[in-house]
Formats: C-alpha cells, sequence, structure tokens
C-alpha cells in the first residue's frame, strides 16, 4: 500500500496570513479583540505567531470580519 499523505495546517504561514488580513483591513490585534467580543488579546497574539490556531467558530468569526472563506484564512502545507 502507498503512503497516505495527509494535508497538514502551516500554524507559522497561517499566524502570518492573519496578520496580513488585518493589515487589509487596517485593524488592530486589539480591534480585532472587540470584534470578536475576547476579554483578552492572548489568543490572537498566539495565532500570529502561530503557536496556536483559532477554533473553528473563531475561523468563522475571523472569515465574516476579513470578507473571505476560511479556506482563504488557512494555510496548508503541501
Amino acid at each position: 500500500m502507498g503512503e497516505n499523505k495527509l494535508p497538514i495546517l502551516d500554524k507559522v504561514a497561517t499566524g502570518a496570513n492573519i496578520k496580513r488580513l488585518l493589515r487589509l483591513k487596517h485593524m488592530t490585534i486589539s480591534q480585532l479583540q472587540v470584534s470578536l467580543g475576547m476579554a483578552s488579546a492572548t489568543n490572537i497574539y498566539a495565532w500570529c505567531r502561530g503557536e496556536m490556531t483559532p477554533s473553528a467558530d473563531r475561523l468563522v468569526h475571523l472569515a465574516s470580519i476579513f470578507g473571505c472563506k476560511v479556506d482563504d484564512i488557512l494555510i496548508i502545507k503541501e
């Protein structure tokens, strides 16, 4: 049997992409925190550094805020 290679999420590139999308929307992390109704921006900073990825619910919220699809946020390693 051949190897079944599944796609892998690139957390660091996804974080960089979230930062890029913030810049395109002219939003700060603090503004995003308020838009998402989060008490702290700690997780957003961790997303941007590629240490964590947003939950599925947060990805849907980010896509709505950025005016894109969830697939446009996530970066997949080939």
